[in-house]
């Protein structure tokens, strides 16, 4: 059924989970529907399949609105501009040799290196929010930002973000994280938001973590991946 159709028969966003997608075999999720655009827009299925058909292993996506990390409403939904929604464009297994020294991929420490030997000039920075804000070595309206995601892990994130003046026809400037992470045995994780939130990259990137956390369903014979973190606000 179209989405403006389902919309119009629907006095609510629907409840449930999606069936489950797994990630590697660490990680299971079963995503709570109010997450998933998909569930009056089904233009995600067609992804989902195919990675499928390929292997047992899934790609997963969804999407939450600041500040207080909430899901889809019948409202929201129609807003395409809303600069409170976070996406989690991808996350997929990666490959477990990925953050070896040097290797390629997406391994923040090795996409760093990469970068500032190649397109980053290294003494051109600004540090902001714990972040070290690189231009260009030919200066953009874009700066490409590193710093520590999480201390326990002792894992970083790499994103990239706009910066004013914006671009001409840019009416709604992002920035993106994406990185490769060795929790639940490697995976790759991408997400953006409107550049206006740069200053909460750390609130969105950990309450990313702990809706993963909180949706697999998988039991880690190592419990400790999943011990003393807290509940994921909004999730079910």
């Amino acid at each position: 059924m179209p989405a403006d159709r389902a919309e119009r028969t629907l006095s609510a966003w629907p409840q449930g989970h999606t069936q489950p997608l797994k990630i590697t075999d660490a990680l299971t999720l079963e995503i709570p529907l109010q997450y998933e655009r998909s569930a009056i827009s089904h233009d995600q299925s067609a992804t989902r399949a195919l990675i499928s058909q390929q292997s047992d292993r899934s790609e997963a996506r969804f999407d939450f609105f600041l500040p207080d990390f909430t899901g889809y409403t019948l409202e929201n939904f129609r807003n395409e501009s809303d600069e409170n929604r976070v996406e989690v464009v991808y996350l997929h297994a990666g490959d477990a040799h990925e953050a070896d020294p040097d290797a390629p991929g997406e391994y923040p420490p090795n996409m760093l290196k990469r970068s500032l030997e190649d397109l980053l000039n290294p003494n051109d920075y600004q540090d902001m929010y714990g972040l070290r804000c690189y231009q260009g070595r030919a200066r953009s309206k874009r700066i490409t930002c590193y710093g520590r995601r999480d201390a326990a892990s002792k894992e970083d994130i790499m994103l990239n973000a706009a910066v004013p003046p914006y671009s001409e026809g840019a009416t709604f400037p992002l920035m993106q994280a994406r990185y490769y992470s060795r929790r639940y045995g490697g995976v790759r994780i991408a997400w953006r938001a409107h550049v206006g939130n740069l200053p909460h990259w750390h609130d969105i990137d950990a309450q990313v973590w702990k809706f993963i956390d909180a949706w697999n369903v998988v039991r880690a014979p190592d419990e400790s991946q999943r011990a003393g973190r807290p509940a994921a606000k909004g999730g079910d």
